[in-house]
């Protein structure tokens, strides 16, 4: 038995060897989804930083006023507590132009817990109090470069660097010499644990504070952990990664085996037993995924040192490149060959249990009845809907076990549906032509391989559509977020949201103000539409004064959310946004966009739904956008409250989007004026990354379907010459390889994007909402543009007589 097992063994590396160019599209494939399983290991692992930005190498931080009087003694228990500290300063400082204000932090370089929040990409670090060094971010916003003076806080500085917090790109602030310190209104202090290194003095916030100390006033803050999400995350990674190099290989395995058929059944004649004739293809496995395994493993590590630094932007903070998790990249190489091997078992299996005619006359074997497998794909999805419901997995603590079995029992139904498409693909062929017919009833006919290879793409497009559904879900469309692209909000320098103060600008100051306005929205080639908030009068200490009115949404019963500026629905305010007049139910109070209970109110004074009486007419016109005008208040709620208006904002719609230039321009000329301009937030790296994980499965895709054609075409050799020698043409091969490569993508698209959708529904049953609007732009380009590249490289690479088409091939 052993000489036996041993002979066998020779012969199967033998053959891969010998048939090495045939099984190089098979192999390449596995090595690719190996390397993306550890470098998606390794992706998972370091971009996982919770609270790295904020609190760098420290445990916990301490948020302290910089002018509170009992700072020193606040600052002493700190120290008898926590032992080794880090100090932070803070001063937060407006930038002319944009509501946004800008944190100049005094910050030591080379500090004990900070220096990871902390990186400098040119320039240097300042040493004096007159000097700064920006992000770019903030040089932007500045419009200002390395070398230039600058002023902030009412102080002019040099800027002498470029900085950037490292544990959160998109952090922007302003770099200050640790000596200016002295000037900050806030201060962070960095420990190395919440709980100290077991000070009897625990502050405040712990009982049993000595009787001998003055009150203190801090609040530990302790760094947030989120070793479980790692995990899950790494652990759906590597399931999916495993899953994918498992169908590609059974795909390859299943075609190589029907190849080795008529040698199978020879083997079989001389006395094979039926072990034997498993271990063929199963050692094959074996050594595909032992070459795939070292190769895939190496070019993975290679390409996250390499790619490491382009990743860094999308996910906002810097990496270590030589960070790798070795023990996990080795799980995953181990994995991958047992994937390989148990990948080729199934189609040893049932190459091994055929009778020996059928392998020596190559007839392939009988097709299962399709209601076999419907059923269990039936039972694997619904097992998965139930698994990945259970385990929340949008709350911010998931159970690991029920996703992970979830998204196996989802792979294992989309897999088992594939049979049932292939067989629907000839349905049709009788109505088509004779190219097309012949290659779909042979997808039929040799169902086993046509549903290994539509089950690899299917996953491989799965997770792509998954990616792009899930960047669509945390990415506005164009019609939310808080502007549009053509819109731009002109404040008066307070920040977005109004307040009393501004109810006494003088005259000449306000004519000013509403001159630069008109000349930003001259500078975009738009109107600006000046925006007046209602004032609520009433006595303070006997002064009068007036508070703006704002406007609330109910969340439940006992909270609100703000629900942006409520402006005057003055007559050039309505003209603008095209409401006419004529269409206000006199009655009304409020015109709103918003869906839900709205409330108008006094800022003083907490919103009551018991005892609110006020009337709202809603308004499609005015939309969705969060900082443009949502709600607008009548001239009837104006005079019944008793309220005033006064002037606030500017509303500038433009022809077209608004460019970096022009947004910049429109911003040296609110700086010059005291005003702010904002604009639409950018989210071009969700796009980036729905159009990346569209070409990415496009790319995968169309590298299934070729190693699919390849493997096939080796093995049609025969039939091809039986066509020929009846008269077909090149044409026709042409026409039988695209419509083979056509139908499996156009299938592999549909079963994928049913699948993805049916597990993030499963993983979103609470919130389906989310899931709407579809990426629909991306969709449409899988189904459509990956089915004709399809074709169009299945009728180019076709045409080229094979190299053994006029020679029998010899067992």
């Amino acid at each position: 038995m052993r000489t036996g097992r041993r002979a066998v063994m020779r012969w199967a590396w033998r053959l891969f060897r010998r048939e090495w160019r045939q099984q190089a599209l098979v192999l390449g494939l596995v090595t690719v989804a190996v390397a993306i399983c550890v470098g998606g290991s390794a992706f998972a692992v370091n971009s996982a930083t919770p609270g790295r930005g904020l609190f760098g190498d420290a445990g916990a931080l301490i948020r302290l006023d910089a002018h509170d009087p009992q700072l020193d003694v606040t600052l002493a228990a700190a120290r008898r507590r926590f032992g080794a500290y880090e100090i932070v300063g803070h001063q937060v400082v407006a930038v002319p132009g944009s509501p946004q204000p800008l944190d100049l932090r005094s910050q030591d370089p080379h500090g004990r817990f900070s220096a990871p929040t902390l990186g400098l990409r040119s320039g240097r670090y300042p040493t004096t109090d007159d000097e700064v060094a920006l992000t770019k971010g903030a040089l932007a916003e500045l419009d200002t470069r390395v070398g230039a003076r600058v002023t902030l806080g009412r102080v002019s500085r040099t800027v002498v660097g470029v900085v950037e917090n490292s544990g959160d790109l998109h952090d922007d602030f302003g770099l200050l010499a640790p000596s200016a310190r002295a000037s900050a209104d806030a201060l962070t202090m960095l420990v190395a644990s919440p709980q100290g290194p077991g000070s009897q003095d625990r502050g405040p916030a712990q009982a049993g504070v000595a009787p001998t100390t003055p009150p203190i006033g801090f609040r530990v803050e302790g760094a947030p952990r989120d070793d479980q999400t790692v995990g899950v995350t790494v652990l759906m990674i590597t399931t999916v990664s495993l899953a994918l190099v498992a169908l590609i290989a059974a795909a390859g395995f299943v075609v190589v085996a029907q190849r080795r058929q008529r040698q199978l059944g020879l083997l079989d004649a001389i006395g094979a037993t039926e072990r034997n004739l498993r271990l063929v293809t199963v050692a094959n496995g074996m050594i595909v995924g032992v070459v795939a395994a070292v190769v895939g493993g190496a070019l993975g590590v290679v390409g996250w040192i390499a790619g490491a630094p382009a990743l860094e932007a999308g996910i906002g903070h810097r990496v270590d490149r030589l960070a790798l998790p070795w023990t996990l990249i080795f799980s995953c190489l181990g994995l991958a060959v047992l994937a390989g091997t148990a990948a080729a078992w199934w189609p040893a299996r049932m190459m091994a249990r055929q009778p020996t005619m059928s392998a020596l006359s190559r007839r392939p074997a009988r097709p299962a009845p399709i209601y076999r497998s419907l059923l269990a794909a039936a039972a694997m999805f619904g097992l998965g809907t139930a698994l990945i419901v259970a385990a929340h997995p949008t709350r911010p603590r998931v159970s690991a076990a029920p996703l992970i079995g979830g998204l196996v029992a989802m792979i294992l139904g989309s897999v088992l549906v594939t049979p049932s498409a292939v067989r629907l693909l000839a349905l049709p062929a009788r109505r088509l032509p004779f190219a097309p017919r012949l290659a779909l009833r042979d997808l039929a006919r040799n169902q086993a391989r046509a549903a290994s290879a539509l089950a690899a793409i299917t996953l491989g497009l799965g997770i792509s559509v998954a990616i792009m559904a899930l960047a669509q879900l945390n990415q506005y469309d164009a019609n939310e977020g808080n502007l549009s692209s053509r819109q731009m909000l002109v404040a008066t320098g307070d920040g977005p949201t109004p307040t009393s103060d501004q109810a006494s600008l003088a005259a000449a100051d306000e004519a000013r103000k509403t001159a630069a306005a008109n000349a930003i929205a001259a500078k975009v080639g738009g109107d600006a539409v000046a925006l007046e908030v209602a004032l609520s009068p009433h006595s303070d200490g006997g002064a009068q004064v007036a508070e703006p009115i704002g406007a609330v949404r109910k969340v439940n019963e006992h909270s609100f959310s703000f629900a942006g500026r409520a402006y005057v629905a003055t007559p050039e305010v309505l003209a603008a946004l095209g409401i006419d007049p004529s269409t206000i139910n006199p009655s009304a109070d409020i015109l709103t966009s918003l869906k839900g209970k709205v409330i108008v109110f006094d800022s003083n004074v907490r919103p009551d739904p018991d005892t609110q009486t006020t009337k709202r007419q809603h308004m499609d016109r005015l939309g969705a956008f969060t900082s443009a005008p949502t709600t607008l208040i009548t001239e009837k709620a104006m005079s019944a409250h008793g309220w005033t208006a006064t002037p606030a904002d500017w509303f500038v719609r433009a022809p077209k989007a608004l460019t970096s230039e022009q947004i910049t321009a429109a911003r040296k000329l609110a700086a010059n004026a005291g005003l702010t301009v904002e604009v639409r937030s950018s989210q071009d790296d969700l796009a980036a990354l729905r159009t990346g994980a569209t070409a990415v499965g496009v790319v995968l895709a169309l590298a299934i379907v070729a190693m699919t054609m390849g493997l096939l075409r080796g093995e049609s050799t025969a039939d091809l010459r039986t066509l020929t020698a009846t008269g077909a043409s090149a044409q026709v091969r042409r026409a039988l390889t695209a419509s083979t490569a056509g139908a499996l993508a156009l299938v592999g698209v549909v079963l994928s994007i049913g699948g993805a959708y049916a597990t993030l529904v499963a993983a979103y049953h609470a919130e389906l909402g989310d899931l709407i609007p579809l990426p629909l732009t991306n969709l449409l380009l899988l189904l459509f543009g990956l089915p004709v590249l399809a074709v169009a490289g299945g009728w180019l690479l076709a045409g080229r007589e094979p190299a053994t088409f006029a020679r029998q091939l010899t067992e």
